[in-house]
């Protein structure tokens, strides 16, 4: 008899015995048999499957990375190269099917020609707006210096370019007569008159500059030279400019002179900067009042402090610096002359004392000119009558040698002045002695020969004939922007 063997199969068992077996039993068997291997083939064809799928999988995402690290260097130069050179091309390992990312592209701005259009209708308000309404002081404070002339400018350019004769001229005038209607209204602002001024010459350049003239186009590149003017010569209303520019000025000086003439006299003669010197009055005199004692406001500093704001305020409105050089020289004439006259008509400011402390002021002045760069403006020769005046006040005065050092000293004075300072000559202590009369004859004697005028007093309103030096500007007319604030939107750039 042979031995029972168990086999699995799925999950039946089959008993196999020996060589005999009952049909059914046989039967049975088989169908087991047949049912285990199914099972077995489906699982083992799953895990097959399984494997081939995890396969699969890895490679797809493996493919994924690598095409996503493409798509984002192949972006990056897409950025970098612009949309316009990207257009069309396909990137390497992209298909054509592929979603682009979305490209940023920019505007190209207009190609302007540096021209400014408006409407017949909008004259008006062009001029009411820019001239008649525009305060310094504000608005204008954070402007381009110049934008005015500037904007008239590119709107004449306008007129020129369309051949508009009739506009041109309007535009002209309306210009000068909206200029001349402001300062007539603030006149006594100095800020309006510096401001009005420095765009009045700026204008007076910009039609020098695009006149097509060989002579004012030798700075210009080359772009500025096809901005120049093509139909119209203005040269005559170039003359009428400057004359406008001309009145502004002395409107400027007018204004200037009203602020200074009432700090002059006390930071100059009354006030003392340097303490003890003037300690002590002149013999004989009784106490006299400042002039604007009772304010006691102005000092030098007082005088110094303005001078500095003049000249911020006319390098922030845009001035040529020649402009400037010739306005300082005119303050310190005023200042220079209003001092010296008042010295010539007080006997208690004729001593030793006051011409050291005349000299001391002086040399203050000197140094704000130097902080400036100014030394050669003119400015500080304007003030050698006043400087001779204080030496003359402090040297000896009584021999025949002094009065030759005297003569030879003092040729910014004439003869009246220098006679006139001996004569009010007055000892602070009992140590100095007056002038005597011979010692002055002495100096009248060698002053005869000398061809001078009589004048005592200096001209306070005497005003240096002004020039106008073309001033080109490198500003690109094309890439001038007209803010908000000017309420100018009807004006359509070109």
């Amino acid at each position: 008899m042979k031995p029972l063997v168990v086999t699995e199969t799925g999950n039946a068992a089959v008993l196999l015995t020996g060589s005999w077996m009952s049909p059914s039993a046989e039967q049975t068997k088989v169908e087991l048999c047949d049912t285990g291997s199914a099972q077995l083939r489906r699982k083992t064809a799953d895990s097959h499957m399984s494997r081939d799928l995890m396969e699969q999988l890895e490679k797809q995402d493996k493919t994924i990375r690598k095409l996503k690290k493409q798509l984002k260097v192949y972006s990056k130069r897409i950025g970098e190269m612009g949309a316009g050179q990207a257009e069309g091309q396909t990137s390497p390992g992209q298909t054509v099917d592929e979603p682009i990312r979305p490209v940023n592209i920019p505007r190209r701005e207009k190609d302007f020609q540096g021209m400014l259009e408006y409407k017949k209708e909008d004259e008006p308000k062009l001029f009411k707006n820019l001239i008649l309404e525009l305060k310094p002081r504000g608005v204008a404070v954070n402007l381009i210096p110049g934008l005015p002339a500037y904007i008239l400018f590119m709107c004449l350019r306008h007129a020129d370019y369309v051949n508009d004769d009739q506009k041109v001229r309007t535009l002209l005038t309306s210009t000068i007569n909206s200029i001349k209607k402001i300062l007539k209204k603030r006149g006594d602002d100095f800020e309006t008159v510096s401001f009005w001024l420095a765009n009045t010459c700026r204008f007076l350049h910009c039609l020098k500059q695009y006149s097509g003239d060989e002579l004012f186009m030798k700075v210009n590149t080359a772009r500025q030279n096809e901005h120049c003017l093509s139909n119209f010569d203005l040269a005559e209303y170039r003359q009428v400019i400057s004359d406008l520019a001309i009145q502004i000025y002395q409107q400027l000086i007018k204004c200037m002179e009203n602020i200074l003439q009432p700090m002059i006299v006390s930071g100059m003669l009354e006030h003392e900067t340097i303490q003890g010197v003037s300690g002590v009055k002149p013999t004989g005199l009784r106490k006299r009042t400042s002039s604007i004692a009772d304010e006691g406001t102005y000092t030098l500093e007082s005088i110094l402090r303005q001078l500095t704001a003049f000249h911020s305020t006319m390098c922030q409105h845009g001035t040529d610096p020649e402009l400037i050089k010739q306005v300082v020289k005119q303050q310190f004439y005023i200042i220079g002359a209003v001092t010296l006259n008042n010295l010539l008509l007080r006997k208690d400011m004729c001593s030793w004392s006051k011409g050291m402390q005349i000299r001391y002021n002086v040399s203050q002045q000197e140094e704000w000119l130097r902080d400036k760069n100014l030394m050669v403006c003119g400015a500080k020769e304007t003030l050698e009558p006043l400087i001779q005046a204080a030496q003359l006040l402090q040297v000896k005065k009584k021999t025949d040698e002094d009065a030759e050092a005297i003569c030879s000293m003092c040729h910014a004075l004439t003869t009246a002045q220098i006679v006139k300072v001996l004569n009010l000559y007055t000892p602070v202590n009992e140590f100095e002695e007056r002038v005597s009369v011979a010692f002055i004859r002495t100096i009248q004697t060698r002053l005869r020969d000398r061809c001078e005028t009589p004048q005592l007093l200096m001209d306070t309103k005497m005003i240096y004939p002004v020039t106008f030096p073309f001033s080109p500007s490198s500003l690109a007319l094309e890439t001038i922007q007209i803010p908000g604030s000017l309420n100018l939107g009807f004006l359509t750039r070109v």
